[in-house]
C-alpha cells in the first residue's frame, strides 16, 4: 500500500505539473508595454484598459476541471470498491492521503461539495452561474451514497481527512442526548445556508469551515515552491496566510477534532445532511446479520460516528445508515463477519 500510495502521490504532481503548464500556454499575456498609440489619447487609453486583465482573474484551464472530476470520481470508485470488499480500516489511508494532497493541497480546499451547496442553491436563482463542474461535483457523491452510502465522507472529503488525522483512533463517544441534539446542527445550517444563498449569495457554510486557512497555506507554499523550481521571482521571507483569527479558530478546531471525531462532518456540514438522506434509501446499506450477531458490542465502541445503537428492548444491534460513514471499522472488528 506504500508504494501504491507514493505512485499515485507521484503521478498526482506529475498531471499538476503538466496542467500548470498547459494552462499557462493557453492563459493569455497578463500585460504588455503599452504604445504611444495604446495611449496617444482618451479614447485609446480606455480600450487598452478594457482589454487588459490581470492573470490572476483568467477562468482556469478546462483541464483542471476534467482533472478534478475525474479524481473525484476516481477516489468514490476506489472507495466503493473497498466497501464493497469490506477491505480492512487499515487499508483504507491511500484514500484520504489522496484526497488531502488534491483537493487540500494542490486545489486549495476550495474544490469540494461542501461548498457547492451554496453554489447549487444559487443556481436555483441565477443558472448561469453554475457551471458542469459545479454540477458534477455536487452530484458524484450523491449518486455514489444512493449506491453504497456516504462513500464520499470516507474516502473523498478533505475536511474528513484532514479531521482522520487529529482523532481518528482516539474518538470519544458522546452521551445520547446531548449527541442527539448537536446532530440537529447541520440541518439548521442546511438551512440557513439555502436561505443566504438565495438572498445574497453568501457561502455560509465555507464561512463556518475552520481548516480553509490550513488548507490555503498548504496551497500558498505549493504554489511558492512550484514558481521557485520554474525560476519565477518569489517574494522573499515567510508566507503568511489569514489573520490571528483564522489561526485561532484553526488551533481551536484542532483541539477539538483531537477529543471529538469529525466535530465538523458530524454537526455542521449541510452536505453531510444531503448524503445522509441519500444513504437512508441506499441500493446497498450496512447492516447486522442477526443471525450471527453474538452481541458482544465491540462493533459499538469501534464506530467513530455513534452509527451503532442496541436496542434496548430487543438487545439487537442496528446501523443507522444515515449516520454510517463506510469507514469499515465495524466489519473489521467483527470476529463473526456479522456485519454486511
Amino acid at each position: 500500500m506504500k508504494r501504491l500510495f507514493l505512485l499515485v502521490v507521484v503521478l498526482v504532481f506529475a498531471c499538476m505539473q503538466w496542467l500548470a503548464a498547459a494552462g499557462t500556454a493557453e492563459a493569455p499575456p497578463c500585460f504588455k508595454i503599452p504604445s504611444q498609440e495604446d495611449i496617444s489619447s482618451n479614447e485609446g487609453i480606455a480600450s487598452y484598459r478594457e482589454q487588459w486583465r490581470p492573470r490572476q482573474y483568467f477562468p482556469e484551464s478546462d483541464h483542471w476541471i476534467a482533472a478534478d472530476i475525474a479524481m473525484l470520481a476516481a477516489i468514490l470508485l476506489a472507495g466503493g470498491v473497498m466497501v464493497w470488499r469490506h477491505a480492512p480500516f487499515s487499508r483504507f489511508w491511500p484514500l484520504p492521503a489522496t484526497t488531502l494532497l488534491y483537493f487540500g493541497v494542490i486545489r486549495g480546499g476550495c474544490i469540494c461539495p461542501v461548498g457547492s451547496v451554496a453554489n447549487m442553491t444559487i443556481g436555483l436563482r441565477h443558472p448561469e452561474m453554475i457551471g458542469v463542474s459545479t454540477g458534477v461535483m455536487f452530484l458524484l457523491p450523491l449518486v455514489a451514497a444512493f449506491v453504497m452510502g456516504r462513500i464520499f465522507c470516507v474516502a473523498g472529503c478533505p475536511l474528513g481527512a484532514f479531521q482522520d488525522l487529529l482523532g481518528g483512533g482516539r474518538a470519544r463517544r458522546i452521551p445520547a442526548l446531548p449527541h442527539t441534539l448537536l446532530s440537529g446542527l447541520p440541518w439548521i445550517v442546511l438551512v440557513v445556508t439555502t436561505w443566504l444563498a438565495l438572498r445574497g449569495a453568501c457561502y455560509f457554510v465555507c464561512l463556518l469551515d475552520p481548516y480553509k486557512t490550513a488548507f490555503f497555506w498548504g496551497y500558498g507554499w505549493l504554489q511558492r515552491l512550484i514558481h521557485m523550481t520554474h525560476g519565477g521571482l518569489v517574494e522573499p521571507g515567510i508566507l503568511r496566510v489569514g489573520d490571528l483569527t483564522a489561526w485561532a479558530i484553526l488551533l481551536a478546531a484542532v483541539a477539538l477534532g483531537i477529543r471529538v471525531y469529525r466535530p465538523f462532518c458530524r454537526f455542521v456540514c449541510p452536505y453531510g445532511v444531503l448524503l445522509g438522506m441519500f444513504s437512508m434509501i441506499a441500493i446497498k446499506r450496512r447492516h447486522i446479520e442477526q443471525s450471527q450477531c453474538v452481541k458482544c458490542g465491540r462493533c459499538e465502541k469501534q464506530c467513530p460516528v455513534q452509527a451503532i445503537m442496541r436496542d434496548a428492548q430487543t438487545n439487537e444491534y442496528g446501523i443507522s445508515s444515515y449516520r454510517c460513514i463506510q469507514c469499515n471499522r465495524c466489519s473489521s472488528i467483527c470476529r463473526k463477519d456479522g456485519i454486511g
